[in-house]
């Protein structure tokens, strides 16, 4: 079956990587000699830090480099029909992560220490805990709403995934907190000035932090402009089909944007590592208010487009779409051919793939990889289906998008070495070639597995309860 192979890959895919990022640099300078001497370099005791540094990142990122892990190997077990796969998962992530730490004994830049080997088995034991919800709980109504959603109104099905992935990415590092001294500090950091950073502890409490004395940063209030066009165009493309004639319409058009970004700033609150800012609720406004009117400015294309095909109707957002990404990558366009600029990044270092997890682990590292791998999904999965409909075969389609994306990286990247104030990595041009094989295999998938379902729904032969 495909769904069990796409596990099976799924779970091959995190095993390595986890494989990769806890073993780099690959630099293995003791032996079998030097294991007395290594066995006492060992931090037996959880959490005392003797020899390793400690930090909450630290373990959270431990705990969350396991989860997929044991997601994908729970799903395994129970598809394959072995009895205790939860059970069977916590055992499997502890072996696993002790024979990684046994491995790092012998790279002089690795620590082993028993509370990486506690995190990361609580990691796999809260993918497998979520792995068994899902199957039990949730996969029925997910699958039920999904189908519903892509036979009946599949724009709005792309337009609450797009509102959805915001929404986690406006809570990654998901760092919560709830405590009252956290709280009070959020609100102190938080902004109220537009187009400019004046926090409320320098307002009200004579107690500014570290961005007061920064300038506004207009290139993160464009970016985030340039994001929100084409959701907000989608929004109204959305609402032309599907509840023009409702009498709820008007509502859900102009009240999801009004309350969907005061409530995207006012979640940041909870979240240790972000900031409440008035000014990311304005971008969003205006990025959407563009989008609505090019919705009306294009009419013309727009119904040009449409008389080919009503998947043509996604060309315009995506151009817009295309935009962003262009101007994210090349911000802030303060390219110089200094030597000492470009040195900064002619270092080996960011020739390694996710050497970056290893120089330094942060949460902020694992969002801005999943950033990037997300960036060119939407291009390559647009461009994937238009393939498909004239016949081109899989595996040159792989061939084009991943290529696409791994040129496109690389062309962003290289400008990044002409900039003081980025840093060009070669696991950043890789994430664009994951997109676009993401992309690709998500249009696979929906042919194999998605549209079989979706005929015999059509066909009233099944029905979802």
């Amino acid at each position: 079956m495909l769904g069990r192979r796409i596990l099976n890959v799924s779970l091959g895919i995190f095993v390595f990587l986890i494989i990769y990022n806890t073993l780099i640099p690959f630099n293995f300078q003791y032996g079998i000699g030097d294991i007395p001497f290594l066995l006492r370099r060992v931090d037996w005791i959880p959490y005392m830090g003797v020899y390793s540094r400690i930090s909450v990142t630290d373990i959270v990122g431990n705990v969350l480099l396991f989860i997929p892990f044991g997601f994908f190997l729970y799903l395994v077990l129970n598809e394959a029909g072995v009895p205790h796969p939860l059970l069977l998962t916590a055992l499997a992530s502890f072996v696993f992560s002790a024979g990684i730490e046994a491995v790092q004994l012998f790279i002089p830049e690795r620590n082993t220490a028993a509370h990486d080997l506690l995190n990361n088995t609580i990691g796999g034991i809260v993918g497998a805990v979520g792995a068994y919800f899902y199957t039990l709980i949730f996969a029925k109504y997910l699958r039920k709403y999904f189908y519903d959603l892509l036979h009946r109104k599949p724009f709005l099905l792309l337009l609450i995934i797009i509102g959805g992935l915001q929404a986690v990415a406006a809570a990654m590092p998901p760092m919560v907190s709830i405590t009252v001294s956290d709280l009070k500090k959020s609100l102190k950091a938080a902004n109220i000035v537009p187009f400019a950073y004046e926090s409320v502890g320098k307002l009200f409490f004579h107690s500014p932090n570290k961005l007061d004395t920064l300038p506004f940063n207009w290139f993160d209030f464009l970016e985030n402009v340039l994001f929100w066009i084409a959701p907000g165009y989608l929004l109204w493309l959305v609402y032309r089909i599907y509840w023009r004639k409702k009498p709820y319409g008007p509502l859900l058009l102009w009240g999801l944007p009004l309350l969907y970004f005061p409530l995207l700033e006012f979640g940041q609150l909870f979240i240790v590592s972000r900031i409440t800012d008035i000014n990311d609720i304005i971008a969003g406004y205006l990025g959407v208010f563009l989008g609505f009117t090019a919705y009306h400015v294009l009419k013309p294309l727009r119904r040009k487009l449409y008389k080919k095909e009503e998947m043509n109707l996604l060309i315009i957002p995506l151009f817009f779409y295309g935009v962003f990404i262009l101007f994210a990558g090349f911000r802030p366009f303060d390219w110089t051919l200094n030597p000492q600029v470009l040195q900064m990044d002619l270092n080996p270092e960011n020739l390694i793939p996710f050497y970056a997890y290893f120089r330094k682990t942060s949460l902020w590292n694992i969002y801005d990889l999943a950033n990037s791998t997300l960036y060119f999904l939407p291009i390559a999965l647009y461009w994937t289906l238009t393939l498909r409909r004239k016949g081109t075969p899989f595996y040159a389609i792989y061939f084009r998008t991943i290529l696409s994306g791994l040129l496109v990286g690389g062309m962003i990247e290289i400008s990044q070495l002409f900039s003081p104030t980025r840093i060009a990595e070669i696991t950043d041009v890789l994430a664009y070639g994951m997109g676009g094989a993401l992309g690709t295999f998500l249009v696979y998938y929906y042919e194999q597995e998605v549209r079989p379902v979706l005929t015999v729904l059509q066909n009233g032969l099944l029905e979802l309860g």
